[in-house]
Order: structure tokens, then sequence, then C-alpha cells
């Protein structure tokens, strides 16, 4: 009987403990923004503050020279507006991205930094016309930046010494911090379909305007390289949605993209047809799969080819997820008119660890082949994030990334169509670098 009543109290402590570990795993452990409710006008404000300081080894993003190591300080500041009228809803959000290096790099020109101020602006308006037809509207403004040695320089370098008229030199070029640009986006969206039916048509238009911003202290042929790379993108779509069944949905896309430079030589369009497959296999897994067939005209040539994009879902349990991705696309020429065929593979696993602690894991591969030239390029990236719950208000994260770029090519041109000859200039590609950081975000 005193064994009966022991087991009964081991299994009862078992259960107990089981129980508690289940509640607490499953607990609202996210991060709360804090919300401020305006009944007059109907408005729910929210907004939070997160900063930051942290430790890069390679800021300037360089192959083999005047690679500089620094720590930085970072501030992230984010506020939101939503409204709801009858059937419309609407929002407006502003993220904000200030970062400052303690250490600069000096070459001949002297003192160049990576300090940047960025700025994101988007406001989101939906209408619900009817039973079945619907509006969204999309505004994004984004004042950002790119990192001296990536985007449109990446593999230019320092020089100590006179710059030689051949080589893609920051000093040659008078560059001294980050080249900064503007991203201007809208976007109209009209569904035709009531919300759970078996279909939906969807008309999709947009246009985005690429800007750099081209400042006084640039040569003349580095002005020209920037009016040259900004760009204005059109596409419009017809999406026909079809709810095959509960748990599968098929996707059938007519997509047409348009590219415009100030060099209308660079002009070109694209026209896709795509089908996706969305299923929800099990309660724990899913899958969504594109393919679709790219039919691109350029000014000198024609291209034509099949990307796909697949990705599936694992969540074993509501505290674990892993999503693995694979796709291919075609990535827009650069000013040599070379086309890019990019191939992209990557995993994250999501964890949370009892009620306040969660990680984030996740690698990317990315490879780009260059059909003109023979040229690949590797991109590797780890990154790693665990966050801790101090207070539902109050989160403390460490991150963590890995970035290591690779090319066949260790010296490749760049080509600037300046006046009255145009010119190429040799860069050093490939980078490593890893960077640490710790930070606190705070709901106001």
């Amino acid at each position: 009987m005193f064994l009966f009543k022991m087991k009964n109290i081991h299994l009862l402590l078992v259960s107990y403990l089981c129980i508690t570990y289940s509640l607490v795993v499953n607990a609202d452990s996210t991060f709360q923004e804090s919300k401020h409710i305006d009944s007059l006008l109907g408005l729910e404000f929210s907004s939070s503050i997160n900063a930051g300081y942290g430790f890069d080894d390679n800021v300037f993003n360089q192959h083999d020279d005047h690679i500089i190591g620094s720590d930085f300080y970072f501030l992230n500041p984010s506020m939101s507006i939503i409204g709801k009228r009858n059937t419309k809803d609407f929002g407006f959000y502003y993220f904000g991205n200030y970062q400052k290096y303690n250490n600069d790099v000096s070459s001949y020109r002297g003192k160049s930094d990576q300090n940047y101020k960025d700025h994101n602006l988007t406001g989101i308006f939906t209408w619900e016309l009817g039973f079945r037809h619907h509006l969204e509207l999309l505004v994004n403004y984004d004042i950002g930046h790119e990192a001296l040695g990536t985007g449109v320089t990446n593999g230019f370098y320092f020089s100590d010494d006179s710059p030689s008229q051949e080589s893609a030199t920051f000093d040659l070029f008078n560059i001294t911090r980050p080249i900064e640009k503007i991203n201007k986006k809208a976007n109209v969206k009209y569904i035709y379909g009531a919300k759970g039916a078996k279909g939906n048509l969807v008309f999709d238009l947009s246009q985005e305007r690429l800007d750099y911003d081209i400042l006084s202290s640039y040569t003349s042929a580095f002005n020209t390289y920037l009016n040259d790379e900004n760009m204005t993108e059109t596409d419009a779509n017809v999406t026909f949605k079809h709810q095959y069944t509960d748990r599968t949905r098929f996707d059938y896309k007519l997509i047409y993209k348009k590219y415009n430079y100030r060099d209308y030589q660079r002009d070109n369009d694209e026209l896709i047809t795509a089908l996706s497959f969305i299923s929800q296999i099990t309660g724990k897994s899913k899958i969504e799969a594109t393919v679709s067939r790219v039919q691109k005209t350029m000014q000198s040539s024609d291209f034509s080819g099949v990307n796909w994009n697949v990705s599936y879902k694992w969540q074993p349990a509501d505290y674990s997820t892993l999503f693995i991705q694979s796709k291919s696309e075609v990535k827009e020429p650069e000013n040599t008119g070379d086309f890019v065929q990019s191939f992209e593979n990557s995993i994250t696993w999501d964890h949370q660890f009892l009620a306040n602690i969660s990680s984030h894991l996740s690698y990317k591969n990315l490879n780009d082949s260059y059909h003109i030239r023979d040229r690949k390029d590797k991109y590797h990236y780890f990154d790693l994030r665990l966050s801790y719950l101090f207070r539902p208000k109050i989160e403390v994260n460490f991150d963590y990334r890995y970035a290591l770029f690779y090319s066949s090519l260790n010296t490749d041109a760049v080509f600037i169509n300046e006046k009255p000859i145009p010119r190429q200039y040799i860069r050093n590609l490939g980078y490593e670098k890893n960077q640490f950081s710790l930070s606190v975000k705070v709901a106001i």
C-alpha cells in the first residue's frame, strides 16, 4: 500500500511538472509593443526603441588591405499609428537606424568612415469596397545607404599612395563615407472575390524608383557611374488564386516587369509566367513551391530560363520551427551588360527555451554566375541571435553574423561610361567579416 501511494505521488509530480513546462513554453513570451489608444480619434499608437553596442572586424569590407576593426553604437527607434473607419483600415509606420563607428580608416585622401542614418516611412491603406471588392494601397519612402565595399562600390579599395587612374579606389573618386540612396515605392492592389472563396483574382501594379545621392565632392567619373545606376522598375501582374482544398492552394501568375535607366541601352523588360503550389501538408508542416519561366528582353540580346522558389516549414512544437528554402532568379544586368543567374539555399531554426529565452539560427549560401565573362561569386552568411525577455516590454538581444564573399576572379573591372571616352577600373573582389552586438529593446 505504501509503495502504491509513493508511485501515485511520483506520477502526480511528473504530471505536474509536464503541465507546468507546457504552460510556460506556450505562454505569450514575445516582445509586447506599448499600445496607446485615442478613443476620440480612433487611433492606436505604439513605439519602441532599440539601443546597442557591437564590434565589426572588417568595417569597410576589404579583401586584404586596410582591414579595420571597430566597435560601434546603434539606435533603432520605431513608431506606428493604426486606425480603422468602418470598412477602411490604415497604418503609418516609421523605423530609424542610426550607427556610429569609433574607428575610421586612413588612406591617401585622409580619413573615411561608415557612419550612417537611415529612415524608413511606410503608409498602408486597405478598403473593403464590397463583398467581392477589396483595395490595398502602399507607399514607402526609404532613405538608406550602401556600406563602402558593397553594392555599387563592391570591390573598391583604399590606397596609401597617389591613386592610379586605372584602379577603382575610394581615394581616386573622393569617396569618404557610405553611399546614400533613396528608394520610393508605390503599390496598388485590387482583389476580386469574397474572402474565403474558392477563387480570387488579384491585379497588382507597382513602381519603384532608386536614386543615389550624388555629392559635389565626388569626381565627375563617379557622378556618371552613380547616375547610370539610378533605376525605375515598373511591375504589373495578374494572379488567380485557386483554393483547391482547405489545405491546398494553386496560384497562376502572369507578370510583366520593365526596367528603365538613364542610359537607354540598359533598358530591358521581363515577361514571367509562374505556377505556385501552397499546401499545409499536416498541422506541423507546410510547403510552398513556385516554378516560373522568364523571358528577358535586352537591347543587345534576349534570355529565357526557368526559375524556382521552394520552401518547407516544419513546426514539430509551438516553440520550435525549422525553415528550409531553395530558389533561383535572374538578377538585373550590371553596367557591362552581363546578367547574373543567382542560386540561393538557406536553412533557419527558431527555438524558444522555457518562457523567456529564444534563439534564431540561420545559414544562407548564395551563388551568382555571370553569363558573358567567366566569373562566379559565392556568398556565405551565418547568423545567430539569442533573445532574453526580461520583462514583457524589455528584451535583451545578442547578435552574431559571419559573412564571406569569394569570387573566382580576384580582380575584375567596373565600367564607367564617362565622356568623351568610357573607361574601366580594376576592383579587388572578396572579403570576410565577423560582427557582434548586444542590444536592449524597450517599448515606450
